[in-house]
């Protein structure tokens, strides 16, 4: 394990946390940004493939009942 031969001060340390909080922030709004833009497109396929999956589930039920 090395040893940073030169520490670093308190303000340093300070500013590098503020950086990685305003990346961290950048990323969770791109991540927001992009779930948003998509979202429609995930609702209708959801409802598209629960309803195929509800007709042949009432397929099922229908052709083994008899």
């Amino acid at each position: 394990m090395s040893v940073d031969p030169t520490p670093r001060s308190w303000f340093d340390r300070a500013i590098g946390a503020c950086m990685s909080v305003l990346l961290a922030v950048i990323a969770l709004y791109c991540a927001t940004q992009v779930l948003q833009s998509i979202l429609p497109f995930l609702v209708v396929c959801v409802g598209v493939a629960s309803i195929i999956w509800a007709v042949w589930a009432v397929i099922q039920y229908r052709h083994n009942r008899y």
